[in-house]
């Protein structure tokens, strides 16, 4: 008896990881609003088999939200945990999303949707922890920091999104939202550009190899021709 719960209920998380997959692919490239219909249809398994997993669609951008906004901070903890500064966690965590955007379509087209961003998930207790730290230094300036966190999020969708229709000079848009998005907390001027040069350098560094610290499969591609491009350096 054991065994057989065992297999089924791999079977089932199985089953349940491929209809998350299949709803992140619809809502990374449906142009409209996705149905169930849509869901089913990606994953080539009945009506039936959908409700026994998932109540509405809703309920299916809730888990890929809350999965995503976990793999998300996992992926990035060995090269970000090891920094001390609020400042430079906030100034590499923005820059890193961003630069995930343009490197990786799929995560960036269900980044744009509001259920993106739920919360009580990793990042936004490390985005709390950030700016709680950061407005006892005196660097960060805010009245609330639920606030500050969905204001920080809102941005950084709506940025994910600018950069997923396209830029001219993503590079320089990346620089221009770190710095904004520093100055929204309260930073010097001479603070903001300084999180914009630490930042670019020290994902440089993380691309190149010169920062020991593991990258996932997607941070991989910052190495690549298009990902130098973005970072502007040269692994030659």
């Amino acid at each position: 008896m054991d065994h057989r719960s065992k297999v089924a209920e791999k079977k089932r998380l199985l089953m349940r990881t491929k209809l998350i997959d299949a709803a992140t692919r619809v809502f990374a490239d449906h142009a409209g609003h996705p149905v169930i219909d849509d869901v089913i249809r990606e994953a080539r398994v009945s009506r039936g088999t959908f409700y026994n997993y998932f109540d509405s669609l809703d309920q299916v951008l809730a888990a890929i939200g809350q999965e995503f906004s976990n793999q998300m901070i996992t992926d990035i903890l060995p090269a970000y945990d090891v920094l001390t500064h609020p400042w430079q966690r906030a100034s590499v965590g923005f820059r890193v999303f961003l630069v995930r955007a343009l490197l990786d379509r799929k995560w960036a087209g269900f980044m744009t949707l509001p259920d993106a961003w739920p919360h009580h998930t990793l990042l936004t207790t490390y985005m709390a922890a950030d700016l709680e730290a950061g407005k006892r230094a005196g660097i960060f300036q805010f009245d609330d920091v639920d606030a500050a966190a969905d204001f920080l999020m809102g941005a950084t969708a709506r940025a994910i999104q600018s950069i997923r229709q396209g830029l001219s000079d993503p590079n320089a848009y990346i620089n221009a939202y770190t710095r904004m998005a520093l100055a929204s907390l309260g930073c010097q001027r001479e603070l903001c550009d300084e999180g914009a040069r630490f930042s670019l350098a020290y994902l440089q560094d993380w691309a190149s190899g010169r920062l020991s610290a593991a990258k996932p499969l997607w941070a991989l591609n910052m190495n690549s021709k298009e990902g130098q491009s973005f970072l502007g350096y040269s692994a030659s």
